[in-house]
């Protein structure tokens, strides 16, 4: 895992400058505006989705909302993560996960492409993981799934509450959600 993590921060540094613009509206609402070089970056929850792209793309992106008085906000990242702009590094992204060893899952989880139970022939296929890279982020989805449980407890773990936040905003109540470091 140290040598994907590596790699991919490696690749990252090779590809052309962009970033991500986080946009308060529904995945139907974002997409009449995914004209030229953006893609979807991520549906994080009901109402707020990522947009990622060159920076130029960006800036024009986040005029032609605020004219419409919909207030945008730049991720802190200059990488158009899960956008057409990570193609160039995707073949060797995909090379080396064929190279190791890659095990199903023991404990369920949940996939973040689909939203449902990540299956053993997905955890296993190096292909599975170089769109999990390049396409869309479903977080929306995800907690949809393990909100359909009710009772549950959403643990963060790492510096921040962007993930804390996110499952709130999904409907997780706060005394569901832990952050700890």
């Amino acid at each position: 895992c140290i040598g994907l993590v590596h790699l991919r921060g490696s690749l990252f540094d090779t590809i052309a400058p962009g970033g991500m613009l986080s946009v308060p509206l529904t995945r139907a609402e974002v997409q009449p505006y995914l004209t030229g070089d953006l893609d979807l970056a991520s549906v994080n929850a009901p109402g707020l989705c990522v947009v990622s792209g060159p920076d130029a793309a960006l800036v024009d992106l986040a005029a032609k909302l605020a004219a419409k008085e919909i207030e945008t906000s730049r991720i802190q990242i200059d990488i158009a993560a899960h956008s057409r702009m990570l193609a160039p590094i995707l073949g060797r992204f995909g090379d080396y996960l064929r190279s190791i060893r890659l095990s199903a899952p023991t404990l369920p989880i949940i996939s973040n492409r689909t939203g449902q139970v990540l299956t053993p022939a997905e955890a296993t296929n190096p292909d599975y993981c170089v769109q999990h890279l390049r396409n869309t982020v479903d977080f929306q989805s995800c907690m949809d799934k393990l909100l359909a449980e009710p009772g549950r407890v959403y643990l963060e773990m790492g510096p921040g509450r962007a993930m804390s936040s996110l499952a709130q905003a999904n409907g997780a109540a706060a005394g569901q959600v832990i952050a700890a470091l």
